[in-house]
């Protein structure tokens, strides 16, 4: 997002608020769906999110990037969400039984899907932020509020964590 629209919407134009939704929409919306695993939590984050930086921009400061500010608010978002969410909702804690008659396994995208629905929070945010949005470490680190070092701890545990997920899921679909 440029400065020269950050400053118009600063200043009350709705049509360059419009122009920072229609780039950062699609995104936001793909980034809950990956992190809360229903369309409809998603849709709710990703509006809030927005009322949020509408009604925040005034405490953005300019001299930062956009992106990871945006970013930690969603993020943020998707954390309440979740924790909102009654146990029985919370897909950490769905067997596995289930989230395989939710997701049919003959495709690659499902086996990843479900294995991302295995990880921690923590982790699938991290794969989400890096792999899904290309958000650098640094940017990570704004947006997680956390050291850059731990971002990277996180990431290597997350990429271990999802390997040896996809390897069981590969390991249980040979022996069926």
């Amino acid at each position: 997002m440029d400065k020269k629209t950050i400053k118009r919407i600063k200043k009350g134009d709705k049509k360059a608020f419009r122009t920072l939704y229609d780039e950062y929409y699609q995104s936001a919306m793909r980034t809950a769906v990956s992190m809360l695993k229903n369309d409809s939590d998603a849709s709710d984050a990703v509006q809030e999110t927005f009322i949020r930086v509408y009604k925040g921009i005034h405490s953005f400061d300019e001299s930062k990037l956009f992106k990871p500010w945006f970013y930690r608010i969603l993020t943020n978002e998707v954390r309440r969400l979740i924790k909102k969410r009654k146990p029985e909702q919370d897909y950490d804690q769905v067997p596995h039984s289930e989230i395989a008659q939710v997701q049919p396994p003959e495709t690659d995208h499902a086996t990843l899907d479900e294995a991302m629905m295995r990880l921690k929070e923590n982790h699938r945010e991290a794969i989400v932020l890096k792999y899904l949005e290309g958000l650098s470490e640094k940017e990570m680190s704004t947006v997680l509020d956390i050291s850059i070092s731990a971002v990277k701890s996180r990431l290597f545990q997350a990429r271990k964590m999802l390997k040896e997920e996809l390897r069981g899921d590969i390991h249980g679909q040979q022996q069926v």
